[in-house]
């Protein structure tokens, strides 16, 4: 059967045998330490710029490792991961194929953090997961003993953390003291749309969410072609949002992408990606569409917003003016060069980030230079202006993703704006809500689809209550704080969202 190429978020919960306390496993499939990895230079990324783990190629699935067990109307599979000193795993999916009840969870040797659940919903030919502390990963497949069938997935890859990009925390230069509290009003809205890029489990780069012309919201994320380069990439990357603040309780990603647009070698040679994400984002993120300029004018200084060493979001500012050039060999005379950079520095996992003029528009993004903590010069970025419609097709181009109507501008604005019903239609009568009027609490109740998040606004568009769900078909909401009044309640699905008009009365 084939596969679609949705990813979306997981839906939260606790694997069963943590619950039921279930014995500890013994076997242990044991892979590469680092002492053994390094001998052979990190399977030959040891040199590589943006590399922090090293790809251990694995075949385990349910058929062939692990070990299964029965408690009470749920089979449990579980297989323990190890490889010594990493200090962090990270495992990649293919053929991920489980039916409706079925969870995967992934989590440590302590339980502690805990990844998951991944369900149907989730369903894809190649799935990507964050990565979990430690040396240690254990897998564990939850399937109720009257699923419509067995479930299949392999694991294809195990990535060894090398660097500690996954560690408690990274450890960028010491120049990387992310941004002021003038910077994040200044900026605030920008650093929403950057995002951290974890690409094939073993590549730590930075991207930008743009706007639309049309203000249709697909979620098109810019980086370079260095960092995403096929299509095998695209779907094995996890883009990472609001990555720049330690309260946030969990990862905020989306797993899995669509390349849409690059230019090799072939007769040119420019470095840009743009991607579409396959999974949805989340209201919660609150997500920002960076705007952009595609003018070519030359802008007097600029800003880089980015991700030095996989770390929290860091800001670079030169208040001097670019000059073009060449770089590489790439097509000439197409990168603006920032000659030194007067605050801050990229570093090694800021390949892709933005470069934003006077206007907080992008106008290029970083494809390579000689920048760090110790030496903050000389960096490159790819214009925007020569990737937007140098080249004539769709697949080499932004000027059709990003200007789909064709309308005659160079420039446009950011914004906020609709993030989980990007891309998806709207599905009508696919939930009730009882009681309507309502007083003091309702009722959703999902016809096909489980629930993942629940929305009220006032008929002016404000919106005044948002909460998340772990993906279930019945949803209480508590209303009974809110004024009397009319509202859209807006309820979030995988596949779209569907729109209800709510009475609230006194």
């Amino acid at each position: 059967m084939a596969l679609g190429l949705s990813a979306q978020p997981s839906c939260g919960g606790r694997p069963l045998s943590v619950r039921k306390a279930m014995p500890r496993l013994h076997d242990v499939c044991l892979l590469p330490s680092r002492q053994q990895l390094a001998q052979s230079g990190f399977c030959g990324l040891a040199g590589s710029a943006d590399a922090f783990a090293a790809p251990i190629s694995t075949d385990y699935n349910p058929c062939n490792s692990g070990q299964w067990e029965t408690i009470g109307d749920t089979n449990v599979w579980r297989l323990v991961v190890s490889s010594p000193n990493a200090f962090s795993l990270n495992v990649l999916f293919a053929d991920f194929f489980i039916p409706e009840g079925a969870q995967l969870f992934l989590y440590g040797a302590d339980t502690t953090e805990v990844l998951g659940a991944y369900t149907a919903e989730n369903n894809a030919p190649l799935l990507p997961t964050p990565p979990v502390s430690g040396d240690v990963v254990v897998v564990e497949y939850n399937e109720p003993v009257n699923a419509d069938f067995q479930g299949f997935f392999n694991i294809v890859q195990v990535a060894h953390d090398f660097k500690g990009a996954f560690a408690d925390e990274p450890t960028p230069g010491a120049c990387q003291v992310g941004l002021t509290d003038e910077q994040k009003s200044e900026w605030g809205n920008e650093r929403r749309a950057v995002c951290r890029i974890l690409i094939g489990g073993t590549t730590l780069c930075t991207g930008t969410l743009l706007a639309t012309a049309d203000r249709s919201f697909e979620p098109y994320v810019l980086t370079a072609r260095h960092c995403i380069y096929s299509e095998k990439q695209a779907q094995s990357s996890i883009f990472f949002f609001n990555y720049d603040d330690y309260d946030i309780p969990e990862k905020q990603s989306v797993a899995g992408s669509t390349l849409v647009a690059a230019k090799d070698n072939d007769e040119g040679f420019l470095d840009f990606s743009l991607v579409r994400l396959n999974g949805s984002i989340p209201d919660y993120y609150n997500v920002y569409y960076a705007g952009w300029d595609v003018s070519g004018a030359v802008p007097r200084g600029g800003v880089c917003l980015h991700h030095p060493e996989g770390g929290t979001v860091a800001i670079a500012v030169d208040s001097d003016s670019l000059s073009v050039t060449s770089y590489r060999n790439f097509d000439g005379n197409t990168f603006f060069n920032v000659a030194e950079w007067d605050e801050g520095a990229t570093e090694q996992g800021s390949s892709g980030a933005p470069l934003f003029d006077a206007n907080h528009r992008v106008v290029g993004l970083l494809a390579g230079g000689d920048s760090d903590c110790d030496y903050p010069m000389n960096d490159y970025f790819q214009m925007l202006s020569v990737c937007y419609d140098r080249y004539q097709f769709d697949s080499l181009q932004l000027a059709h993703w990003l200007n789909p109507d064709g309308l005659p501008i160079t420039a446009i604005d950011g914004n906020a704006g609709r993030t989980s019903a990007i891309g998806l239609k709207t599905v009508a009568a696919q939930v009730s809500v009882y009681p309507n009027p309502a007083t003091t609490e309702i009722r959703l109740t999902a016809e096909n689809e489980p629930i993942t998040a629940v929305s009220l606004a006032d008929l002016e568009g404000r919106a005044v209550m948002s909460e998340r769900f772990g993906c279930q078909k019945n949803v209480v909401l508590n209303v009974g704080r809110l004024p009397a009044g009319v509202y859209v309640c807006n309820v979030e699905f995988a596949s779209g969202n569907a729109a209800k008009r709510l009475i609230i009365k006194e």
